[in-house]
């Protein structure tokens, strides 16, 4: 069960949150390796480098998309980097540029760096689309933008409004000025976040987004925002009684608060230095239909904040209700998620203490105990990591680093390892100290099945150690898996699993598949 270590792959490059994408470029049936450093480097199931993308400034902080965008049968890479989002094409053993690409993502002044990626087929066409969250925080700016396979912005057919980017300054229909009256308004989208799914009873995707504010959004593919459930109204004197979008109001901590305020509309308005509030800085967006009644839920883990300045106290398992039902219960906590789970209080840093970045609490959704119901399994910035049931109930808590400093887990991946028809949870940690990388295996149960210090670990002031998410699959096509890992520090490590067998793959790299919309992948193995 213990991964060997295979080879090391180097960069000369310093790695962010970009988990490995594992796939099939040239169709010879073995997986090649995309890994975005600064550079976005391609190498074979041998370690041997195919190619390497230099078309985005600066770093890649995202983990790359890699699908065939517009159906012509070569595989597309994506990524993001300052200001602009670029595609390649592999095709004849040659990475290039893909025509029409970067995509510009500059807007109010700003040149924001692309910190989120995802892409789905949004309306139906075949052709996929590729949404991108940006650190843009001008008033006049767009933090999310969404271009079609040709590097344009994505205008679907029939729409009278300019549908992308947004938020916008338009005032008229369609727009985001004067949305619901009290209008949309946006700031930087920091960690990875966007997700991409199903979530109401048209047939086109839907695009949640969170923001380094205390607002979690979701968009229809024309760009509009999605409205919550009748249950929440303004309070706000100008806008009284109208309906919320879901990007329009603050999320709290408690119900009993969300209640009172923006439904009763009783007593004073909430303070932060006494009442916990939601910051979603740095809180990925997963999608899945957790009860098993074939409508999807929307799964987040924002900062639980208070104090002024503000402080985190934990992060919180945030499980909403779509759209569905004309929005009956759209934006309301589901079933046995009034009350929050909470993690245990990260290590607080101090001002200019940003190095290792801190941990992405990214949500996985692994069915755990095999009884066919989405639990959900979180990287604690507290030490821990955290398996919640679909019914709210925590099921375990292991610790990695309790209580430790600047040492934080990357996003959990999941797979069955040694073939008993339960997932094994994978993780890689980091920190700031000399030798913080490691590799851990956990079972569906929380045991710690093996830990692994890193071999040769360097010296990196941004960080030591596995902070993307590893990515498992079969590089060489002999029957057992590979564990990829993309490090701060010394590049790319490649590990076998000795024993294992290519089977059940339920969240087998960062945000859920090579699309990265945070869903569960459709296709298993």
């Amino acid at each position: 069960m213990a991964p060997r270590f295979v080879r090391r792959i180097q960069t000369g490059q310093t790695g962010w949150f970009s988990s490995p994408s594992l796939a099939d470029l040239d169709g010879n049936g073995t997986l090649e390796i995309v890994a975005p450093f600064y550079s976005t480097f391609v190498v074979d199931s041998r370690g041997r480098r195919l190619g390497t993308g230099t078309a985005t400034k600066s770093r890649v902080y995202a983990p790359s998309v890699v699908t065939d965008l517009d159906g012509d049968g070569a595989v597309d890479i994506v990524v993001g980097g300052e200001g602009a989002v670029a595609a390649y094409t592999y095709r004849g053993g040659k990475l290039a540029l893909k025509k029409g690409w970067p995509a510009s993502v500059v807007s109010g002044g700003q040149t924001p760096e692309v910190r989120g990626l995802a892409a789905a087929d949004l309306d139906g066409d075949h052709r996929v689309e590729v949404v991108a969250t940006t650190t843009n925080t001008s008033p006049t700016g767009a933090q999310v933008f969404v271009l079609t396979a040709s590097g344009r912005r994505y205008q679907p057919a029939g729409v009278a409004w300019k549908a992308w980017p947004r938020y916008n300054t338009a005032r008229g229909v369609g727009g985001d000025a004067a949305f619901n009256g009290a209008g949309n308004h946006g700031y930087g989208a920091y960690g990875l976040n966007v997700g991409i799914g199903q979530l109401d009873d048209d047939p086109q995707r839907e695009i949640v987004v969170t923001f380094d504010n205390h607002q979690i959004n979701v968009f229809n593919h024309d760009g509009t925002s999605v409205l919550a459930s009748k249950y929440f109204t303004n309070r706000e004197s100008a806008f009284t009684g109208r309906r919320l979008g879901w990007g329009q109001f603050i999320r709290w901590a408690s119900p009993a608060v969300e209640n009172r305020h923006m439904h009763a509309h009783s007593g004073p308005w909430p303070d932060v230095r006494t009442t916990p509030w939601l910051q979603w800085t740095a809180s990925p967006p997963s999608i899945g239909d957790l009860d098993g009644d074939g409508r999807a839920e929307v799964v987040g883990v924002p900062n639980v904040e208070k104090k002024e300045p503000y402080e985190t106290q934990a992060h919180a398992v945030m499980v909403l209700d779509g759209a569905y039902d004309g929005g009956a219960r759209s934006a309301r906590r589901h079933k046995g998620f009034e009350t929050l789970p909470l993690t245990g209080k990260p290590v607080v840093r101090g001002d200019g203490d940003w190095y290792p970045p801190s941990g992405v609490p990214a949500p996985s959704l692994v069915d755990l105990d095999g009884d066919d119901h989405l639990d959900i399994v979180v990287p604690g910035n507290d030490g821990y990591i955290y398996a919640v049931s679909s019914t709210g109930q925590r099921l375990w808590r292991t610790g990695y680093a309790p209580g430790k400093a600047r040492t934080f887990a990357s996003e959990v991946v999941a797979a069955d390892l040694n073939a008993d028809g339960r997932p094994e949870l994978v993780f890689g940690v980091y920190g700031s100290a000399p030798g913080s990388g490691r590799l851990v295996v956990l079972s569906a149960a929380g045991k710690v099945l093996s830990d692994t210090r890193l071999r040769n670990q360097g010296n990196d002031g941004n960080g030591i150690g596995i902070a993307a998410a590893p990515s498992i699959g079969d590089l060489d096509h002999d029957g057992r898996l590979e564990i990829v890992a993309t490090t701060f520090d010394h590049g790319i490590d490649v590990f076998t699993v000795p024993g294992s067998r290519v089977g059940c793959l339920p969240w087998p790299t960062g945000r859920g598949s090579v699309l990265r919309s945070g869903t569960v992948p459709s296709i298993k193995g």
